[in-house]
């Protein structure tokens, strides 16, 4: 490691060198999803909906990360982020009714707390302060339900829910998510659905909308990516 600092915990090693951002938690949301019509694709007909669970978070933030989680391993998906100046809107849909669990880290000043450890980087800019939990990433998970690239329309069955799970030693959340996404033209509206259960997330291409047809799109749109946290004395 470059020039920094190692604990070893119970959730294993916390590396904070000259690189770490200065992100911790400043905010813990939670809000239950309600069936509310939400826009959805904008085509030659006009604004389409469809019918979800649904919940928008409204939050102050200078430069955040969000991490999410739904109760009782039900599957959430991320929907839609805006920003206007320093006020965020973090929008999620929930296969069922569930309470959607927003955590905010953002990087924050220096703070007088006069109690735990804080690492400053050679500019003196504060990357790590103790007083409060800061952002850790255990893993990077992507993968493509459709392979290939381009346009496919002709003989192409809409992909399975393929649902996978892994397990980590500590409680975790999602972040950073890039959710596959496929709205077809015969209704369905299917994209990544993450669920966690303590230590144990799943994630498949769930179907929040069912229609028929074939897969009739960009293989691209099936791509997803997302972070997951450590969330050791959070959940």
């Amino acid at each position: 490691m470059t020039a920094g600092f190692q604990a070893f915990t119970d959730s294993g090693v916390v590396q904070i060198d000259g690189l770490t951002p200065n992100y911790q938690m400043t905010a813990s949301l939670a809000q239950v999803t309600q069936q509310e019509s939400v826009p959805t694709v904008f085509g030659a007909t006009g604004q389409s909906y469809g019918t979800f669970w649904h919940t928008t978070f409204t939050f102050t933030a200078s430069s955040p990360l969000f991490a999410f989680a739904g109760d009782g391993g039900v599957f959430v998906t991320p929907w839609k982020f805006s920003k206007s100046l320093n006020t965020y809107t973090a929008e999620f849909i929930s296969a069922g009714q569930t309470t959607v669990r927003l955590y905010i880290f953002d990087q924050v000043p220096v703070t007088g707390s006069r109690f735990g450890l804080q690492v400053f980087d050679p500019t003196g800019a504060l990357i790590a302060d103790a007083a409060s939990p800061f952002a850790r990433v255990l893993d990077v998970i992507e993968g493509q339900y459709l392979p290939g690239q381009g346009f496919q329309a002709v003989g192409n069955a809409v992909p399975g829910p393929n649902t996978q799970t892994r397990t980590y030693g500590v409680n975790v959340a999602f972040a950073g998510c890039w959710p596959a996404h496929y709205p077809g033209v015969n209704a369905p509206y299917i994209l990544s659905g993450l669920a966690v259960s303590g230590r144990t997330i799943t994630w498949e291409f769930h179907t929040y909308i069912g229609g028929s047809g074939g897969f009739v799109g960009y293989a691209e749109s099936t791509y997803y990516r997302f972070m997951v946290m450590d969330m050791t004395g959070i959940i």
